[in-house]
């Protein structure tokens, strides 16, 4: 592990998606190496890479203009090396409630850091500052005028800014920590698919201008998918309480007139471990939906990636069509009137 004091470092090649994250999506290959297959929307082509190929960009996490030199990249190896064995236990033993608060709490690190070291992240908050200043020019202010209202310099510092927040993800991380944690199974065949953008969000709630894709607004959903068969999941509490409203709800049709659960509707709720979440069983197939793909290519920068030719082709009779027509290609960017919307082709 490197040494947590030591922020400099001789590491060009820098992933913005860990290496052992995408190991869990590999094949292997010729020799030792594993092979990956990925979908560059943008190009709109297939190709075959490798876990220490993908997702790189050189100096991505290094402070350019620091007279030492100094580094994130360091620090982001300690964030993965405590949340690596997590995940491979979560990936042995397929259970969510066996996870101690020290498991649980490095994995909300993993989770909230991931999100805010992509390169669309850093696409987004480039995007939200030029959607800002071409509207403040609009009404009159000089682009110098503008830059300085927020507090950015004229030679625009948005790397700088997007390292800075990289760093402050402690509310973000006390965000994750209150929501409620599942385990999402599906079969090989139809398997998850992990993207340059692998924490999506997605909210079933409409909240108009002001929008809904935030950690701590009503109804979210942050989905990180660990392999091709497992993600994970963490819901706002709201939806928990919905779905069992829903429940009872449905109890009360059935049973009309009563007020006291009868033993085998006790027997039915018994199975719902609310304190642990729902139980598994509830929870390890998805809906036959398209959302285990639209979702993370809807968020994915450039690439999605998954582990065979096979499943490439099922990305591509799936969810390819889809990319065309909703101008998915370039992924999420800041809209001023309804948030994060797409980004176009």
């Amino acid at each position: 592990m490197a040494d947590p004091f030591n922020l400099q470092t001789d590491v060009v090649r820098q992933h913005t998606v860990p290496r052992f994250l995408l190991k869990h999506f590999s094949t292997p290959g010729k020799g030792k190496r594993q092979r990956l297959y990925a979908f560059d929307k943008a190009a709109g082509r297939a190709y075959a890479t490798t876990p220490d190929d993908a997702t790189v960009r050189n100096t991505f996490y290094n402070l350019d203009n620091h007279p030492d030199r100094l580094s994130l990249e360091p620090l982001l190896g300690i964030y993965e090396h405590h949340a690596a064995p997590v995940i491979a236990a979560l990936l042995a033993h397929r259970d969510i409630r066996r996870l101690t608060d020290d498991e649980r709490y490095r994995l909300a690190v993993f989770v909230a850091v991931q999100r805010a070291r992509t390169f669309g992240e850093l696409e987004r908050i480039s995007g939200m500052i030029s959607v800002l200043t071409d509207k403040m020019e609009a009404i009159g202010s000089t682009k110098e005028q503008a830059m300085e209202t927020l507090g950015l310099s004229s030679g625009g510092d948005t790397k700088d800014i997007f390292l800075r927040q990289l760093v402050q993800q402690v509310s973000h991380i006390d965000l994750l920590l209150k929501k409620d944690w599942y385990l999402l199974e599906t079969r090989p065949e139809r398997p998850f698919y992990v993207s340059d953008n692998p924490v999506v969000l997605k909210n079933s709630n409409d909240f108009g201008p002001y929008g809904n894709l935030g950690l701590a607004v009503r109804g979210i959903q942050i989905y990180l998918p660990l392999s091709s068969t497992l993600m994970l999941a963490m819901y706002c509490p709201s939806i928990r309480e919905q779905m069992v409203f829903v429940k009872s709800s449905i109890f009360n049709i059935c049973s009309p007139g009563r007020r006291i659960l009868s033993p085998v509707t006790f027997g039915l709720l018994k199975d719902w471990n609310i304190s642990g979440g729902i139980r598994t069983i509830f929870l390890c197939r998805l809906p036959r939906s398209m959302s285990r793909i639209t979702i993370p290519c809807r968020w994915s920068s450039r690439s999605s990636t998954c582990s065979a030719v096979k499943r490439i082709s099922l990305w591509l009779r799936e969810c390819w069509p889809i990319v065309n027509a909703t101008g998915l290609a370039r992924g999420l960017r800041f809209s001023p009137n309804s948030g994060l919307t797409c980004a176009g082709k």
